[in-house]
Formats: C-alpha cells, sequence, structure tokens
C-alpha cells in the first residue's frame, strides 16, 4: 500500500524529487509526508520519535513499514529505484552514480531570477537555548562566525551583512540576506540548514522606503537601526 513507504520532507524540496522520481519510473507507491500533521519542517524533524530512527533531524527521510530507514536523498533514490534505474551491470551503475553525483554538485536548485532582500533577527534573551554562552559579546560575534563559516556552499547564491548589536550581557544578532529566488534560500538544499532556525525571517518589500534604509544601514554598518533598539557592535560580511 502506499503507506507503506513514507517520506518525509518539506515542500518543494528539490532533493526529494529524486526519490519521487525513481519511485515513479519503478512503480513504487510512495506517500509524502510534507505537511501538517504527518510532518512539520523544524518541529516534526526535532521530535524525539523522528530522532530515534534518523538521528541527524535531515530531510527527505525515508520509512518503510518493515521500519527500514535512510535519510541521504541518493540512498533513497537508489533504494527506491528499479534494476533498469539502478544499471544492470557495475558500468552502468558506475555511470548512474557519476550523474546523480554530478547534479548534486553542479546544479543549483530552482529559484527565479530576481533578487530579494530578508531580514532575519535572532534575540538571544528569548530564542537561543544556551543564553549563558552568550554574555560576552565576543561569544555572540562567534556564533556568526560559525554560521558563516559552515555555509560555505552557499556562498555563491547568497550575500548578508550581520550585526552583533548590543553589549555584554544584553546583545542580538541582525542581519540582511539576499537570495535568489523568492523564498528563504536554506530550506532549498541540506547543506545550507545551518542555524537558520534560529533566527525570525521577514521578507522585506524591495520598494518600500523601509527596505533602503536597511540595506543602506546594514551595508555602511551606519544609521539608526531603530527596528532594534541596541547600538551596533561589531558586523560580518557573507559574500
Amino acid at each position: 500500500s502506499a503507506s507503506g513507504k513514507t517520506l518525509y520532507t518539506y515542500p518543494e524540496n528539490w532533493r526529494a524529487f529524486k526519490a519521487q522520481i525513481a519511485a515513479q519510473y519503478s512503480g513504487a507507491r510512495l506517500k509524502i509526508a510534507s505537511a501538517s500533521p504527518a510532518f512539520t519542517f523544524g518541529q516534526t524533524n526535532r521530535s524525539p520519535a523522528f530522532l530515534s530512527n534518523f538521528p541527524l533531524g535531515k530531510v527527505p527521510a525515508y520509512q518503510g513499514d518493515d521500519g527500514f530507514c535512510l535519510f541521504e536523498s541518493n540512498a533513497i533514490a537508489h533504494f527506491l529505484s528499479n534494476d533498469a534505474l539502478r544499471g544492470s551491470t557495475p558500468q552502468d551503475s558506475a555511470q548512474v552514480l557519476q550523474w546523480v553525483s554530478f547534479a548534486d554538485s553542479e546544479i543549483i536548485p530552482p529559484a527565479s531570477a530576481w533578487v530579494f532582500p530578508t531580514l532575519g533577527i535572532m534575540q538571544f534573551n528569548k530564542q537561543y537555548r544556551f543564553p549563558e554562552e552568550l554574555t560576552m559579546s565576543f561569544m555572540s560575534c562567534n556564533l556568526i562566525t560559525g554560521m558563516f563559516q559552515r555555509l560555505d556552499k552557499l556562498r555563491k547564491n547568497a550575500f548578508a551583512s550581520a550585526i552583533l548589536f548590543g553589549a555584554n550581557n544584553d546583545s542580538c544578532i541582525s542581519g540582511v540576506w539576499v537570495f535568489r529566488g523568492q523564498e528563504l534560500a536554506f530550506t532549498l538544499s541540506e547543506d545550507w540548514q545551518i542555524d537558520y532556525e534560529s533566527y525570525t525571517w521577514r521578507k522585506l518589500d524591495v520598494d518600500s522606503e523601509e527596505c533602503k534604509t536597511m540595506v543602506k544601514e546594514y551595508l555602511t554598518w551606519e544609521g539608526e537601526f531603530k527596528h532594534v533598539g541596541k547600538p551596533f557592535n561589531q558586523g560580518k560580511i557573507f559574500k
């Protein structure tokens, strides 16, 4: 039955498409769990029940009614394929793997052609789970550095200016990010899902005076920063 094979993912996850295409070609009946209540990205994949089957909490994630679980998109696609898709000889199988690997490294996730800025704000005293680690401003700034370093594979597709505001024991991080596309780029690739869930995100209207003012302030690191309410401390650029 369709319920025997379930793929957990968020909507329009391009990595999940590989598994869905493989299932269509092989005839495997696959149930897609990508909406509440079956799956809510950022909640379900952090639950103890999900993590007991998928310790890394990554999606797409496959679960069969026999209890068999897989979490890497290429492994899931391979499992759902038939012999014709996998390759009937070692040479054919190697060629399949060659093109799958090429697609992962060279093909940019689908996105529309215009650019929009997005504001991300993290208030340490409200959202970050370990506030005792963030009493000193240099520790807070290390969060920005660490996020940027681990998002190295996103550099071709995004630009950001992130700023630490405030002082010791009273700080927050806020940044303006620019992506290709209409939505947050982080969800498009497993390689890009670093720390973004710790922030509150808001899309800016590119034609608004607010957007023009904020982009200028974040690029020059000068201005009133009215939406923050704390003084500029230091900033970092992601490019």
